[in-house]
């Protein structure tokens, strides 16, 4: 900050652009030094500036206790109560979360992203699909359908066995997990049946982005364009298949897709929470274990099915240790490493019984706040409120991925959440040796470790109640052999599964586009998995056009 700003109005212009650049430190520091200048009127103006930047930058206790002193100030400002929704849902606050963004919505009705973060908040944790599925068909219907335009055809070469250009739409080519699956898909491509172009969302470019571009001949960084700028350049690179990775995630670009940006439209991989509920997206790629037959009523995508909808690609110079650290330490240490929005009150009480039954077990949960500090604040009060024993417990701040893949030398078991699981962490949480207890899912957000598990032949570890959870997890603390024997084994098992068999997943997807492709050619849109041959379509497509 300049010695020559010493005004409000300076100090607050010189914290927009510092925002807009994304120098959210400064931003920080110019909103902060404001505050010392201002008088009442604007505080509550400062107190929500200063909140939303630590949403940015994902703090969420600071962004939760600045917000929560604007709102004091301002009762009536829905960005500073949408701010106070999300800031709740990520530090676990279910129902602080709902009470904000439902006032928000009430006073501001046509508000497309209080919408559509009510349908992601209220759903996440309610098990009925059928509420779920009309809270997203009714966001969708009421903002993104409407975007569609019909009166642009594609007049793009319609030969069935033609190279496809496919674009991947993503806020997340970053130090991400989306990045961990889309990493080999990229790299075993193949170059001779797609041309491939990335559109990067992503506010962040480290070295993972620098690592992704070299895997692909056209990267273009879309985060400075508008919506119908970004439509207009997908249609000019004549897209035949655009892929969604983001969902109704950070850094999504879907009313770009709500317009019709390409003839085919799949959403796949970077949003578990179920359907996007809107219309101009054609496919949702998914798999049998996350989707199960049955399923296709709850989604507006028809389901393309592969027989593992995901790979991994383990982190780098992760070893694995191989016996059960309790050996040597002679304490049992179970660990929970999924972030704090997945975990549910009720799942604290739940682990509160285990700890109960294992009295010389200890708990160990990683989060996702950046301090000790915000870690004891936004845990502590729920760990009393659970009653468990805090003197057993420890708490973890996010550390570099690193570091967190050594989280299987300090631990024994690992618990998943729910209704929520965990995903990538749950491959990382293997890959360290670490058998995870979880519950059956109900849908793709709750099933994902259970579909995981069940790939594996580990089906062992699912539970289907409260009680099942419980005795999985006593169990496995009560038989070291099974530990030590899941340590030696289960990395073989992991790479000999459809999960880390890159070349024949990526042989898979690509017939996929090439049936969605021929999908379109027909005119219609079928549920079939992606093993359905193509040659008979191909060679019908053909005849026709000769003729």
């Amino acid at each position: 900050m300049s010695t020559s700003i010493k005004n409000f109005d300076q100090l607050y212009k010189a914290g927009i652009e510092a925002e807009a650049n994304r120098e959210y430190l400064l931003a920080l520091s110019n909103y902060s030094s404001a505050l010392t200048l201002t008088t009442s009127t604007n505080q509550a103006l400062l107190w929500h500036k200063i909140g939303m930047v630590y949403l940015q930058i994902e703090k969420y206790y600071q962004a939760f206790e600045n917000l929560s002193f604007a709102l004091t100030l301002n009762p009536k400002n829905t960005e500073t109560m949408h701010g106070l929704a999300v800031a709740n849902f990520f530090l676990g606050n279910f129902e602080d979360s709902c009470k904000y963004i439902d006032e928000a919505c009430k006073l501001v009705p046509n508000n497309h992203i209080y919408a559509i973060d009510r349908a992601s908040i209220r759903s996440v944790y309610n098990p009925d699909p059928h509420y779920k599925f009309t809270l997203y068909r009714e966001w969708g219907r009421r903002f993104a359908d409407p975007l569609e335009i019909k009166n642009r055809p594609f007049n793009y070469d319609p030969s069935p066995d033609r190279k496809l250009r496919i674009g991947y739409v993503s806020g997340d080519m970053r130090d991400h997990a989306v990045a961990f699956f889309m990493e080999p898909v990229f790299a075993n491509h193949d170059k001779n049946k797609v041309e491939v172009h990335i559109y990067s969302n992503s506010q962040v470019n480290d070295a993972v982005t620098a690592r992704l571009k070299k895997l692909v001949p056209y990267w273009h960084d879309v985060t400075k364009i508008t919506d119908e700028a970004l439509y207009e350049l997908i249609r000019s690179h004549k897209i035949d298949v655009l892929v969604d990775l983001s969902g109704h995630t950070k850094g999504q670009r879907l009313f770009v897709f709500a317009r019709r940006a390409a003839p085919v439209q799949v959403t796949w991989l970077g949003y578990m929470g179920g359907t996007l509920g809107m219309q101009a997206m054609d496919y949702r790629i998914t798999d049998f274990g996350t989707d199960p037959v049955g399923k296709e009523e709850f989604y507006v995508e028809t389901l393309f099915r592969m027989r593992c909808m995901a790979c991994y690609q383990p982190p780098a110079d992760c070893e694995i240790t191989p016996l059960p650290p309790m050996l040597s330490s002679g304490t049992p240490t179970l660990i929970s490493l999924n972030g704090s929005r997945k975990i549910t009150d009720e799942m604290l009480l739940l682990w509160g019984k285990i700890l109960e039954q294992r009295k010389d077990a200890q708990l160990f949960i990683q989060v996702q706040e950046n301090s000790d500090e915000d870690c004891i604040a936004t845990m502590e009060p729920r760990l009393r409120k659970a009653n468990l024993p805090l003197d057993r417990v420890i708490l973890s701040p996010h550390v570099p991925l690193q570091e967190f893949m050594k989280r299987g030398s300090i631990a024994d078991v690992a618990l998943d959440t729910h209704p929520v699981s965990g995903g990538t962490t749950t491959l990382h949480t293997l890959w360290m040796g670490l058998p995870i207890v979880t519950f059956r899912g109900h849908d793709s957000v709750s099933s994902t470790t259970s579909a995981t598990l069940t790939e594996f032949g580990l089906e062992k570890w699912v539970a289907d109640n409260d009680d099942e959870y419980i005795q999985h997890v006593l169990a496995l603390l009560n038989n070291l052999e099974t530990l030590i024997e899941h340590r030696k084994n289960i990395r073989n098992m992991m790479q000999n599964s459809l999960l880390m068999n890159y070349k024949e997943q990526y042989q898979e997807l690509e017939g996929l586009y090439q049936r969605m492709w021929l999908n379109y050619l027909l005119g219609e849109k079928r549920f079939v998995t992606s093993l359905a041959p193509c040659e008979d379509v191909i060679g019908l497509l053909k005849n026709n056009a000769h003729k």
